[in-house]
């Protein structure tokens, strides 16, 4: 079958960064795999598939996966300049980029860490942090609620459940910031150089840190994957150092690109924010729903490990496939009037966590957080005014830079 759709999707036009839902709906309307294209240096595109069951069945699918380097010998790919490898080296042994039989091994391993059970037992800890970054809002005037807010206290809280030291807590803040500009699709030679800087020093913090926890017999995330094991086997010290700086990132950005994208979306809808803050509606519903109707994280990028067909679209051995998680939880075939923003809509299934094998892992403690965050900021925010906003430039996720809002 002939490829269809191509260049039917540019994804870094500035009306599908403002709003792409529209433009998911034609593609799943006219061209359910669509050829993108993006004017990144040295990137060739991807297909783009936005239909719910295809990208179910596409993140299934064991012909789809994350180790690039298995299709290709070494050799394929240009050189890693010298002063890269530190970012690049980091990102190396996360689980995300892990392929079976690595990534079922580690995950085996860290998964006890986030059991609800264990997530739960964090609570008492995170209603103190978000009392606390609450604490340091002004009382009144306008505050962006993403630069003063939840950027800061989603890395606060996983640093802080990490067992960084709140004193190291900026520190983290300002090597995170870095890093995360270097490693979006959308990047420039200059921040893949400074974001390389700040990965050779935050791998050499989490190296003391390593150290420092596996002396010890504490309760922190740290402590737990220092403990952690199955079938007897523990992680690698390498591996322990990576899993860390990767829940360090994992944890911290969906959460807090679901505040700014949340807010906006119940500032848009005041009688449904009403409706959550006088109690009829409860926080596990409403986070649920705000992560279907904007998910911060829009697509989950896998490589063909071999020459297919999917869908009735033939793919080469090596080309990159975006599955659309933002259309798909958009899909009216799934959810009804899928672009109205209901917190009462008793469905559970949207993608924004993923699914098959790289499911995210720490689902159950992005939501015990998010469902804490927005109970104390309806009582905060009785009236919620959002005056203004600023959109993040990204492919793989949806968020804000500010979201400026009416305190007092």
């Amino acid at each position: 079958m002939n490829q269809v759709g191509r260049a039917a999707f540019r994804p870094l036009d500035p009306e599908v960064r403002e709003d792409p839902y529209p433009i998911y709906a034609r593609l799943r309307r006219e061209h359910p795999m669509a050829w993108a294209t993006t004017p990144a240096s040295g990137y060739l595109g991807f297909w783009f598939v936005s239909r719910y069951h295809d990208v179910v069945a596409g993140l299934k699918d064991n012909r789809f996966g994350r180790e690039l380097a298995k299709v290709f010998p070494p050799d394929a790919f240009p050189p890693i300049p010298d002063e890269h490898k530190p970012l690049y080296g980091m990102i190396a042994n996360w689980m995300l980029f892990k392929d079976p039989p690595d990534h079922a091994r580690l995950r085996r391993i860290a998964a006890p860490v986030f059991t609800l059970r264990t997530v739960t037992a964090m609570r008492p800890r995170l209603e103190e942090l978000v009392a606390a970054a609450l604490a340091r809002l002004p009382a009144s005037g306008t505050v962006d609620i993403v630069s003063d807010f939840s950027s800061p206290l989603s890395i606060d809280i996983v640093s802080d459940l990490l067992g960084v030291p709140e004193r190291d807590h900026p520190l983290i803040r300002g090597w995170v910031r870095e890093i995360t500009l270097a490693l979006d699709l959308v990047r420039t030679p200059e921040r893949i150089l400074a974001g390389s800087a700040r990965a050779r020093e935050l791998i050499e913090y989490f190296r003391g840190l390593v150290a420092a926890h596996k002396r010890g017999t504490g309760v922190t995330l740290m402590d737990l994957l220092v403990q952690a094991r199955a079938d007897g086997e523990y992680l690698t010290d390498d591996e322990l150092l990576a899993s860390s700086v990767f829940f360090l990132f994992a944890g911290h950005e969906a959460s807090s690109l679901l505040i700014g994208n949340g807010l906006k979306a119940l500032a848009a809808n005041p009688a449904q924010y009403a409706a959550f803050r006088d109690g009829r509606v409860p926080a596990k519903a409403l986070v649920s729903e705000l992560m279907r109707y904007d998910s911060p994280q829009q697509i989950a990028f896998r490589h063909a490990l071999e020459d297919l067909e999917f869908r009735g679209t033939r793919i080469r051995k090596g080309q990159t496939i975006g599955f659309g998680l933002g259309a798909a939880n958009r899909d009216p075939d799934v959810f009804p009037d899928p672009d109205r923003l209901d917190l009462a809509r008793d469905d559970s299934r949207h993608l924004a966590f993923g699914i098959g094998i790289h499911t995210c892992a720490g689902s159950n403690l992005a939501n015990l957080e998010a469902e804490i965050v927005f109970s104390e900021l309806a009582k905060r925010l009785p009236e919620l005014k959002v005056v203004g906003h600023e959109r993040q430039e990204s492919i793989l996720v949806r968020g804000l830079t500010k979201l400026f809002v009416e305190v007092g």
